[in-house]
């Protein structure tokens, strides 16, 4: 077995095997379209692989995407070191080939190819099928808890200072604190607004509205936000709240920002630096999450993800 990148063709013929997988509220046609738009977004173009595990005569036995985000080292001193980690999506094995460790000899492989990058740091993940086929490869997994709140009336703005666009994320990504760990992910404004293209295709098929704004600040706190995927929800993917009245105030705006758009409910991430302060949301319901459980594995040996390591739902993929 050996893996080799994806060619645009074999990409193609892998579209139409996970249709019955991912494309949930798509004809085939529209998800064929919905790979092809999200693979031509720049962060996808610059950024994202697809990968496939070969037997020796050249047939297909599993495939993968890989995405190149950023993460930093803290030095002794404090200084942040830049580098390159890999959230790793898409794991497929067809149904008649399952069941004989494919998808595993595929992660071996492809963190040995990882491994070779230069500015290696980690790989991350979100596993739908539990921890256990992934630990096999290395990965440890994170705390995954969900906080939910019910849309509320009013005008988004008038609990926050101001209301963000699009063309706002790199400014609002900017006014964020980094944690003050010794490794962390951090995502770019492109990558985020590759959530936000998400939505862009799906809005058509939710019977609601694209949002009007991005996110929210108030104070020295900031929020990001979007339909993202194929739930009417609005989507809190990135959250840095300094006091509890600024993450009152901005999950407010969030709802109301929920309600506008016809959206069904408003779900953020647990994080370490938002979970004492999401208990004081009145009305805010913490929920194990269903699917997506993070999953991180080193690539070098001097990187070490702490135990409660913050991954934000923009760093999912």
């Amino acid at each position: 077995m050996h893996l080799v990148p994806a060619s645009d063709a074999q990409k193609l013929q892998l579209d139409a095997l996970t249709y019955s997988e991912w494309g949930r509220l798509l004809t085939l046609e529209g998800y064929l379209s919905r790979e092809l738009r999200l693979r031509a977004h720049p962060w996808a173009r610059a950024d994202m692989r697809t990968w496939l595990l070969c037997a020796d005569d050249g047939a297909v036995l599993a495939s993968c995407e890989t995405f190149r985000t950023g993460s930093f080292q803290r030095a002794p001193g404090g200084a942040l070191l830049p580098g390159d980690s890999f959230a790793i999506a898409s794991v497929f094995t067809e149904e008649r080939l399952r069941g004989h460790g494919h998808a595993t000899r595929l992660m071996d492989l492809l963190a040995a190819e990882l491994e070779r990058q230069p500015r290696a740091h980690a790989a991350l993940l979100f596993s739908d099928v539990g921890p256990r086929l992934y630990a096999r490869s290395g990965y440890r997994e994170l705390p995954a808890w969900d906080w939910h709140l019910a849309p509320s009336p009013g005008a988004p703005g008038e609990t926050v200072d101001s209301l963000l666009r699009e063309s706002d994320l790199g400014p609002a990504l900017d006014r964020m604190r980094r944690p003050e760990l010794p490794f962390f992910f951090w995502p770019t404004p492109t990558q985020l607004d590759w959530h936000l293209e998400r939505g862009r295709i799906y809005v058509e098929h939710l019977g609601c509205s694209l949002p009007q704004s991005a996110g929210a600040t108030v104070g020295g706190s900031t929020a990001l936000w979007g339909l993202v995927g194929r739930s009417a929800e609005l989507t809190v993917l990135m959250f840095d709240a300094r006091s509890p009245a600024e993450a009152i105030a901005l999950l407010e705006a969030a709802r109301r920002e929920a309600h506008r758009a016809g959206l069904s409910r408003v779900v953020l991430w647990e994080e370490p630096g938002n979970a004492s302060l999401l208990p004081l949301v009145a009305g805010a319901t913490r929920i194990a999450r269903d699917g997506s459980l993070p999953m991180v594995r080193p690539l070098r040996p001097d990187v070490h993800p702490p135990a409660l390591l913050p991954v934000p739902r923009g760093l999912w993929v």
